[in-house]
């Protein structure tokens, strides 16, 4: 059993290890192809490959902080520029990105602050320019978008742990019955194959309960 514990447990740090390696590769392709847009002033697909980059995300990566201000400079050049639209676009990428990446944390958390306001002070000046909104109405407006951007809709970390901790058992008990559950003739052990079974129920219900409160 010990043996077949610590195989599970290789297998598994190989199997993150592969996938941290593929996500840290794309992620850095996608920001070396921005940076070679960036450098033919092709801001459009720049910007498109700054959000991929980030998007791949990955704790303790340079490349996740480096797009994010590239696109936040990005949106600091379209507001000189006077289009408005498209520095929203900008921002937006940079917030939306780290909500994407959010599971028992949210990352960015002072990138998404400084972006919602970003956003709800372009969008105000977007509506008083085209004749929607007075100036003196500028700031109840800017209230009114804040409220909606800072509206938090992550799901809950409790119920997120209990979900990720079902699905684990749930497959543990799958292996557990697999190699304890029988002997070396292929017979059924009934205790054994009783608590897996009754492990497997349990775990499967947690995680499918947890699904829909998280």
């Amino acid at each position: 059993m010990r043996k077949c514990f610590i195989a599970i447990i290789l297998l598994l740090f190989i199997f993150l290890l592969i996938i941290g390696a593929r996500v840290f590769y794309l992620q850095r392709s996608h920001f070396m192809t921005a940076e070679d847009y960036l450098s033919k002033n092709n801001f459009k697909l720049a910007m498109r490959e700054y959000d991929n980059a980030m998007h791949f995300y990955m704790p303790f990566s340079p490349y996740v902080q480096r797009a994010a201000q590239r696109l936040w400079q990005t949106g600091e050049m379209y507001e000189k520029q006077d289009r408005l639209d498209w520095a929203v676009i900008a921002y937006s990428s940079i917030r939306s990105s780290f909500y994407a990446s959010r599971s028992l944390f949210t990352p960015g958390r002072d990138w998404i602050k400084k972006c919602d306001e970003k956003i709800a002070d372009l969008n105000v000046r977007i509506l008083i320019r085209e004749g929607s909104i007075k100036s003196e109405e500028a700031e109840n407006e800017k209230k009114k978008f804040l409220h909606v951007l800072q509206v938090d809709s992550m799901p809950s970390p409790l119920w997120s742990f209990f979900m990720e901790a079902g699905f684990i058992g749930w497959v543990a008990s799958v292996v557990f019955i697999i190699f304890k559950g029988f002997d070396d003739k292929g017979k059924l052990k009934r205790k054994f194959a009783f608590y897996g079974a009754l492990s497997f129920i349990l775990c499967f219900a947690v995680w499918v309960v947890s699904l829909f409160k998280a």
